[in-house]
C-alpha cells in the first residue's frame, strides 16, 4: 500500500536538502522508553524503565511518579482523572493499574505477570494487554480482564491497529504474527516467511512496517501491504530498535547501539537506490533510540525521538518546503465538547478545498476516515460520529494547501 506522499517525498528530498534541530522535550536525566501522547496532560506521559513521568503545569517541571520501581510498559486513557498503566517484569506486584492525576495513587485492577504493552483500540473502546508469556488480555472498561483464548500460552510482545484491523506479534521459543481485519472477533496467522517482530507502526495511511532486532542474518526492516498477512523485507541491519513516521509519511528508523556504519536515528526513502538512508545525528545527545513517534495532535510537521537520555523533537528536517499555514478561524467544527448525539458540523471560510478528515486515538493511533470531495461550502458538513466511545479524539483535516488539527472530547 505505498502512497502517493511517498514517491513526492523521493522527489522532493534531494531539492530540500537536511538542516535540523533537535530540541530537548524533557530533562535529559530521564530515561526514555516511550512517549503517550494524548493522555494524563497535554505533554502526555513518558514511559521508563522504573516508573514513568509526567508534566506538572502549576511547578513547569516533569515529576516522576512510581510503584515499587516497577518498569511501565503501557499507558492508555481511562477517564478524565485517571490513567490506565501496565507495569511489570516478572514480580507478583505485576499487572494493570490505574493512576489518579490529582492525587498521584496508584491502585491495582488487575494482577496480570511480565505486560509487554497496552493498547487501547478505539474502535471497539476495547483495551488489550499482552505477555511476555501468559498471552493477551482484554476489557470492555479497563476494570474487569479476561483472557483471550486464542493467545493462550503465547508471548504476544507487541500490537497495532489501523481501524478494523489488529495485529499482534509472538515472541518467544517460535516467533509468529497474528492478525484480524475484523475487529479482533476473528484471528488468523500470517503466512510466507514470518520475521521475528518486537516493534509494528502502522503509518497513518495505513503501510505497516516492523522491526527484526538484535544480531542475525534476518535483522532488519520489514514491511506489510496487506495489514500483517504477509511481509516483505526492506533492508538488512543489525541492531536495529524503533521504527516511525511523521505526519507525512516519511519513514524514520533507529538503533539501540552502534552497529557497523548504522546508529541514531535516520530517514528512510523506500525505492531509491541505496544509500537510502540519510542520517539525523548531529546534535542529538543520545543515539541509543528506543521510540519514534508523531504527536497527532500538533499542527506543524515533527518527530519525537524516545533515547536513554531523554525525548527530543525536529521539526525543521524538511528545509525549503513551502508551508501553507491556515487562519485559526478559516476552519470551524462545532459543538466541542460533543454529546450523546454524537454529530459535528465543520464550515470552512478559506480560501482553500477541504479534502479528507481523519479521526485519531488521543495516543495517535487512526479510527477512520472520511473524504470530503463534496463538500458544500454554503452548507457545511455534518460528521456522524456515533460509533465513537466517551474519550479524547484527535481531527485531522487536510486540505488542498495545508493541514487542520484539533483536539475533540466526547462525553
Amino acid at each position: 500500500m505505498k502512497k502517493r506522499l511517498i514517491f513526492l517525498l523521493i522527489v522532493l528530498f534531494p531539492l530540500f536538502g537536511f538542516s535540523y534541530t533537535w530540541i530537548s522535550f524533557c530533562p535529559d536525566s530521564i530515561h526514555a522508553n516511550n512517549i503517550i501522547f494524548g493522555v494524563g496532560d497535554w505533554q502526555g506521559v513518558i514511559c521508563s524503565p522504573e516508573g514513568m513521568y509526567l508534566f506538572e503545569e502549576d511547578i513547569q517541571e516533569w515529576a516522576f511518579y512510581t510503584y515499587g520501581g516497577l518498569p511501565v510498559k503501557g499507558v492508555a486513557y481511562f477517564s478524565s482523572d485517571k490513567i490506565l498503566v501496565a507495569m511489570g517484569e516478572g514480580t507478583y506486584s505485576d499487572g494493570v493499574y490505574t493512576f489518579d492525576l490529582e492525587t498521584h495513587q496508584f491502585e491495582v485492577v488487575e494482577w496480570i505477570i511480565n505486560p509487554n504493552f497496552l493498547v487501547h483500540y478505539l474502535p471497539t473502546n476495547t483495551y488489550f494487554i499482552g505477555c511476555q508469556f501468559g498471552g493477551m488480555y482484554e476489557s470492555s472498561d479497563g476494570l474487569t480482564w479476561t483472557g483471550v483464548s486464542y493467545f493462550s500460552g503465547k508471548s504476544c510482545s507487541a500490537m497495532e491497529f489501523y481501524d478494523n484491523h489488529l495485529v499482534v506479534t509472538e515472541v518467544s521459543n517460535i516467533y509468529n504474527i497474528f492478525w484480524s481485519d475484523d475487529y479482533g472477533v476473528n484471528w488468523q496467522e500470517s503466512t510466507g516467511s514470518i520475521p521475528m517482530i518486537t516493534e509494528l507502526k502502522f503509518s497513518l495511511e495505513g503501510d505497516l512496517y516492523g522491526i527484526f532486532p538484535s544480531y542475525s542474518n534476518s535483522s532488519g526492516l520489514y514491511s506489510s501491504n496487506d495489514f500483517g498477512q504477509t511481509w516483505d523485507v526492506e533492508f538488512w541491519s543489525d541492531n536495529m530498535s524503533a521504527v516511525g513516521f511523521d505526519a507525512m509519511g516519511t519513514v524514520f528508523v533507529g538503533w539501540e547501539s552502534p552497529t557497523a556504519n548504522n546508529e541514531g536515528i535516520a530517514i528512510y526513502t523506500p525505492g531509491v537506490p541505496s544509500p537510502n538512508l540519510t542520517y539525523l545525528n548531529e546534535g542529538l545527545p543520545n543515539l541509543n533510540i528506543n521510540k519514534i513517534l508523531l504527536n497527532p495532535a500538533m499542527s506543524a510537521i515533527a518527530i519525537f525521538c524516545c533515547t536513554d537520555a531523554g525525548v527530543y523533537l525536529s521539526y525543521d528536517y524538511m528545509v525549503g518546503e513551502e508551508e501553507n499555514e491556515y487562519q485559526p478561524d478559516q476552519i470551524k467544527i462545532f459543538p466541542n465538547p460533543v454529546s450523546a448525539e454524537k454529530m459535528i458540523r465543520i464550515e470552512n471560510s478559506g480560501d482553500f478545498a477541504l479534502e479528507h478528515l481523519d479521526v485519531y486515538s488521543n495516543a495517535g493511533r487512526f479510527v477512520f476516515g472520511k473524504e470530503l470531495s463534496n463538500f458544500d461550502k454554503e452548507a457545511g458538513i455534518v460528521v456522524d460520529l456515533h460509533e465513537l466511545q466517551s474519550g479524547i479524539y484527535i481531527i485531522r483535516i487536510r486540505t488542498s494547501n495545508s493541514e487542520f488539527t484539533e483536539k475533540l472530547v466526547i462525553y
